[in-house]
């Protein structure tokens, strides 16, 4: 079963809180960073922001292994531009992509389209802690710094594990502590977080704790890697360029745009201070 159409949330749920955070504005976002979403992999000698979030995307599907005859599952998929990108260098056999934010099925709809793959490339509205798939639908699952956001993490490892067919691969990149806050003031900045960025608090874990979450849902295999230095930086730099603040206030509105703003200077105050990291993760679901 997939979601052809729109979802509709009650106003007390999780998913209606993240889609109205992400999709201020998006209708506006038009070609602006490329569509890209992402934090980016600032490897060596990589200053511009579309080739860090390229980047990124390309370790990803190198990281899952894709070829032509993976059936890709992106979580979390955003505005679609990734999925083109993976489509076009990885050349898998299909592609669905699942996204909280109306605005941003839209986006990749029309991406597709215009990339003439809509054929191949699916996109759909739906919660990631009840993907709308049957049992062993697919044989990769990629989800790009979305997981974060799900209530919770670990009802979404569950759904991951349960529409890859045995053998399939999953690959994560998230947020997780680096180690718990050990004073009032850094409790403050963790929480502070969740609340601007619309993180459950259950997800507030550590490495560690990630990859125990992923070992209880049944993966294994497993691969966690903090690369925090690789991604927060650059894209906190991209951020506090005078030109992406404005527009960034153009396509947001002042005040979402301004809010934004804040969430970047808060989280890297919080990566400065050894609390907050950037996992990135793979592993398998057991053949047997």
């Amino acid at each position: 079963m997939s979601t052809p159409e729109r979802s509709v949330w009650s106003s007390a749920t999780h998913e209606r809180k993240v889609e109205n955070f992400y999709g201020q504005g998006a209708e506006n976002f038009g070609d602006h960073h490329d569509g890209y979403l992402n934090f980016g992999l600032w490897d060596d000698g990589i200053t511009d922001f579309q080739l860090a979030a390229e980047n990124l995307v390309q370790r990803m599907g190198e990281l899952l292994g894709l070829d032509s005859d993976s059936r890709l599952l992106d979580v979390a998929c955003g505005m679609g531009t990734q999925d083109v990108y993976l489509m076009r260098n990885f050349a898998p056999a299909t592609i669905d992509g699942l996204d909280v934010t109306w605005k941003h099925v839209e986006h990749g709809r029309r991406r597709a389209a215009e990339a003439g793959l809509e054929d191949r490339i699916h996109f759909h509205h739906g919660t990631a802690t009840e993907i709308p798939f049957p049992d062993n639908s697919f044989s990769h699952l990629l989800s790009i710094e979305g997981t974060v956001h799900f209530d919770t993490r670990r009802k979404f490892l569950g759904e991951a594990f349960r529409v890859l067919e045995p053998g399939g691969v999953v690959g994560i990149t998230d947020y997780s502590l680096k180690r718990e806050p050990r004073t009032a003031v850094e409790r403050f900045f963790v929480g502070l977080v969740c609340r601007l960025w619309k993180v459950p608090k259950e997800n507030a874990i550590t490495s560690k704790v990630y990859e125990e979450q992923l070992r209880e849902a049944g993966f294994a295999e497993i691969d966690l890697k903090e690369i925090g230095a690789l991604t927060i930086p650059g894209y906190y730099r991209e951020q506090r360029r005078p030109e992406t603040i404005a527009q960034n206030a153009k396509i947001r509105g002042f005040v979402a745009g301004r809010l934004g703003t804040i969430i970047d200077i808060v989280l890297y105050r919080t990566f400065r201070m050894g609390l907050i990291e950037y996992v990135m993760a793979r592993a398998v679901k057991p053949s047997r």
